[in-house]
């Protein structure tokens, strides 16, 4: 649909007619080297500034181009090198090969356009500059940590995620430390690790990431869809408390990253053979 049209009223189309061939009369008349000095000046001063502007609007669109795509590799680079730090960390306590340890994944730079209002933000939507492959519960990462998982696609451009603090989110967890498993659960206002054993070696400072080998409901049939790759950061561990009557700790933790602060993610939309993103 096309947009209405403004057009200048008959007194000022003519005002612009007159003062154009005023102009053209006036070249005319001057002499050869006058001529051109005034088409000179008046070229500055009609035309100059309208480049210049068009020309500073296209330098902050290509930095910030840029800018998204030096973070996009920035993330990648501390990705890789976080999963470097933990194949030998896994080598070192003969870490099972059920674990796959280590990053591999494209990251595509989006926006956040749009918070869910509310008491808290348990979904942001997302905006590429580029047409995006998306998947249902893709990981959204930034470059602090996980963010959470895309929820329902918009276009091929945009899309809804639904973030760790979501009633019904859960996630399988590792402590990077010691290798224990649990699941991630928002308790009210808090985040928690459970299922992990009331005996088990945990402190205030350890390190939560996804483990990559659970997934704790059943999604819409597809339960390849939503596997998290091992080694995105959670946050750290704030407290850890031993209920009497309980078989499990009760461990807060500390997110990583907060989608209140962040104008650039990250969405995870290849992970490689056998990851559950293949056509």
């Amino acid at each position: 649909m096309n947009g209405r049209q403004h057009r200048f009223s008959p007194r000022g189309e003519m005002i612009a007619f007159v003062a154009c061939v005023g102009l053209s009369l006036l070249l005319l008349f001057l002499p050869g080297d006058a001529r051109v000095l005034v088409a000179d000046r008046l070229a500055v001063v009609l035309t100059d500034p309208w480049s210049r502007l068009r020309g500073f609007s296209q330098d902050i669109l290509r930095i910030r181009n840029e800018n998204a795509e030096l973070q996009r590799r920035v993330a990648e680079l501390e990705l890789q090198s976080a999963a470097a730090a933990r194949e030998l960390n896994d080598a070192a306590r003969l870490a099972g090969p059920a674990l796959d340890a280590g990053y591999a994944g494209d990251l595509v730079p989006c926006r956040v356009v749009m918070r869910q209002r509310g008491r808290q933000i348990t979904m942001i939507k997302i905006a590429s500059a580029q047409p995006v492959g998306w998947r249902v519960y893709q990981p959204v990462v930034s470059r602090a940590g996980y963010l959470g998982r895309v929820r329902q696609i918009v276009s091929a451009r945009e899309a809804w995620v639904e973030l760790l603090s979501a009633p019904d989110f859960a996630l399988g967890v590792e402590l990077e430390r010691t290798g224990l498993i649990g699941i991630l659960r928002p308790h009210a206002s808090t985040i928690r690790v459970d299922m992990v054993g009331r005996d088990e070696d945990v402190v205030p400072g350890d390190v939560v990431i996804t483990s990559g080998i659970t997934e704790v409901r059943d999604l819409a049939g597809t339960p390849e869809a939503g596997q998290t790759p091992r080694g995105f950061p959670l946050g750290t561990v704030v407290s850890v408390e031993k209920p009497a009557d309980g078989m499990f700790k009760e461990i807060t933790i500390e997110l990583a990253a907060s989608a209140a602060v962040n104008e650039t993610v990250f969405v995870v939309t290849s992970l490689g053979a056998g990851a559950g993103f293949g056509p």
